[in-house]
């Protein structure tokens, strides 16, 4: 369309990031970044439902209203049925069968596929964060924004700069223990197999 301006999501954004960086992405982003994928999926689910409308209505030369034009079957019912797999299609990555009859194909299929690597690497940071001993529990807290550098500080009976020391190694550890596997992951990424 003329006129408007494709905004850049973060979706977008970790697609273009290095390893190290999706790390950092994922652990400044912690506390809430499964609902913004969440969110994300929404959004995307509503533009391909959008596009599959509007294409449809401008191939049938509708004005808006849905006119059945077989006999026999029922094509609102049928979209809403299809509707109810897109979900299933980009959890699955199966951008072909998500993406039928839209116009931003390859846009929405990086974005799919992005989302997958993404929710990847954070199944494997949230299970390293998940096997954090006691001594990060502070770190923990303060990555799922239940608790502040200065709360911890008091909690632990220590400064702010010892804890914002031993957060430091904290996200090192995670770093490290995460790296080994998300560089694996992102060999088989399809983005990068050119799909």
């Amino acid at each position: 369309m003329q006129g408007v301006k494709e905004e850049v999501t973060f979706v977008d954004i970790y697609q273009m990031l290095g390893i190290d960086e999706r790390i950092d992405f994922i652990i400044e982003h912690f506390s809430r970044l499964d609902r913004m994928m969440n969110a994300f999926e929404v959004g995307l689910i509503t533009n391909i439902q959008r596009e599959r409308r509007y294409n449809r209505c401008a191939e049938n030369k509708e004005l808006g209203v849905r006119v059945q034009t077989s006999g026999h079957a029922d094509p609102t019912g049928n979209e809403g049925s299809s509707n109810g797999d897109l979900q299933k299609y980009i959890r699955q990555g199966n951008y072909m069968a998500a993406l039928k009859g839209t116009d931003n194909f390859f846009k929405y299929k990086a974005q799919i596929i992005t989302l997958q690597d993404m929710r990847d690497d954070y199944g494997v940071i949230s299970a390293v964060v998940d096997s954090m001993g006691d001594e990060y529990e502070q770190y923990v807290k303060y990555l799922n924004k239940k608790n502040s550098i200065s709360r911890a500080a008091e909690a632990e009976g220590v400064s702010t700069e010892a804890i914002k020391s031993r957060f430091y190694r904290a996200k090192k550890e995670i770093r490290e223990a995460s790296k080994a596997w998300i560089i694996t992951n992102s060999k088989y990424s399809l983005l990068k197999k050119g799909a």
